[in-house]
């Protein structure tokens, strides 16, 4: 596990330096995108780190999806 977080620093530490100054000059939108683009990142690491038995990205979405995408389906489905 220590290898783990040592080599998930390594690889957050120097986006962190490089893009924390810039995040801090930038507006309020784009601070909100990069959070966004960083929270499921944050996530899969945790998930890596931890070794935890968490549903990974394509299963949450498929979670989430999967019934508004059959309603859809429905609706839009012509009758045979």
């Amino acid at each position: 596990m220590f290898a783990k977080i040592v080599f998930i620093s390594l690889l957050f530490t120097p986006m962190l330096i490089y893009d924390l100054p810039k995040w801090k000059r930038g507006f309020h939108r784009d601070r909100l995108v990069y959070g966004a683009f960083i929270l499921p990142i944050l996530y899969l690491s945790i998930i890596y780190v931890a070794d935890a038995p968490w549903p990974n990205l394509d299963e949450l979405i498929r979670i989430f999806f999967s019934n508004p995408a059959k309603h859809i389906v429905e609706l839009v489905e012509l009758p045979s």
